[in-house]
């Protein structure tokens, strides 16, 4: 259905009518009682002056939609008087939408979308909408108008596997840059409020790509003697590549571990410099950590514990801060249960300090500190609010 039409932007009764009925009530169904307005200079402006609005009124009065209370022989307005009941006749007037009924096309919609989300974590968001309409609010975020952002939304949780932005885009829209042009934002902000996959402290291309909507090219590297295996055939020994190893997203796609020959230890670093620091060793994996692993980089990770021997040790290096608490925490529920924090101790932290490490803590994220479990890593995070300062990794490289 095309959009409500705008009403036209002279004074006039009947726009002024419409609005005084128009509310939570009537949108929610309450179409009978009765108005009994004063008539008053608002009223008046609003309707084109004195003389315009009795004119008004008399063609209103002669068609049965009002009754006015009058003085001075007519000259002049005391009250109206109408019923609820006279919208859908003034609407038709003013040749626009009825509100109720554009409040039950609206809670259709809705319902519709629901029944396609249902079980996912959208459920609760479309029962939000939906309980807002049916109170009779005027939504306005989200744009009930707008299906396509809800097309883009509802796509989301079906996605069977990652898609690039743009393929995203033309699928959904039949356009391929439409959505990073005028969707994106709004679908980021429901999903950072209710999806599961949102951590806090995300940026938005993590969080689209946690989502399976693609914006960089994903590479995952290490450095260490993983054999990995391509479409179960092909097995590839990284161990001859003794300064690191890159597999593109392609690659992930159809990789799996095959083998960790003598790995004891395997060592996520969060920081680039720290990692491209690390030295080859036959016993250690050193997994780099850009942020938030990607979807695919997760679930190949997630595989390495099935090929590990037993006993292996799993260590995460990352910044002492909140970002650093966060990844960590994220890694350890994502992909390595066993995970364990390496160098993320009062001791290192207070060591780095004397050294003059040390970046102010800024209000925001010691508020969100304060307030976050850290688990294994509360010490850390009392450290850094008792000091007001956070640690980044760089810092650490020699010592």
């Amino acid at each position: 259905m095309q959009k409500m039409q705008k009403m036209k932007e002279e004074p006039s009764l009947i726009r002024w009518l419409i609005r005084s009925i128009d509310g939570d009530a009537y949108r929610a169904g309450r179409l009978s009682g009765m108005k009994h307005p004063k008539v008053d200079q608002r009223m008046i402006d609003a309707t084109g002056g004195m003389r315009l609005l009795i004119a008004q009124v008399e063609e209103l009065e002669e068609a049965g939609l009002l009754k006015a209370e009058k003085r001075n022989l007519g000259a002049d307005l005391v009250k109206l008087e109408y019923p609820v009941s006279i919208m859908p006749e003034l609407c038709r007037r003013a040749g626009i939408e009825d509100p109720r009924k554009r409040q039950i096309r609206y809670i259709a919609k809705t319902q519709v979308w629901l029944k396609e989300t249902e079980g996912t974590y959208l459920e609760p968001y479309y029962r939000s909408v939906l309980k807002r309409l049916e109170e009779g609010q005027d939504v306005r975020n989200p744009d009930m108008e707008d299906d396509a952002f809800f097309r883009c939304l509802n796509a989301i949780p079906t996605l069977e596997k990652p898609m690039w932005r743009h393929v995203f885009s033309a699928s959904v829209l039949g356009d391929s840059k439409l959505f990073e042009r005028q969707y994106e934002t709004r679908v980021l902000t429901v999903l950072t409020d209710r999806s599961p996959l949102y951590v806090e402290g995300m940026t938005n291309t993590e969080v689209l790509s946690a989502h399976g909507i693609l914006t960089y090219s994903q590479t995952l590297e290490w450095k260490g003697p993983l054999c990995y295996c391509l479409d179960g055939e092909t097995v590839i020994d990284s161990s001859d590549c003794r300064y690191g190893t890159v597999i593109n997203a392609q690659t992930l796609e159809h990789a799996r571990p095959y083998a960790l020959p003598s790995v004891k230890k395997v060592v996520v670093i969060e920081n680039k410099a720290n990692y491209e620091d690390m030295q080859y060793r036959d016993d250690t994996l050193f997994v780099y950590c850009h942020g938030f692993f990607s979807p695919k980089e997760t679930e190949f990770l997630r595989k390495i514990t099935d090929v590990a021997v037993p006993g292996i040790q799993y260590l995460h290096w990352g910044d002492m801060d909140l970002g650093g608490i966060r990844i960590f925490l994220y890694n350890r529920k994502q992909i390595f249960p066993e995970l364990r924090p390496y160098r993320m101790n009062r001791e290192e932290f207070e060591r780095a300090l004397s050294e003059g490490a040390g970046i102010s803590l800024k209000k925001d994220k010691r508020e969100n500190l304060e307030k976050m479990d850290a688990g294994e890593l509360e010490d850390l995070k009392m450290c850094i609010l008792e000091t007001g300062k956070e640690i980044e990794q760089e810092v650490l490289i020699g010592v």
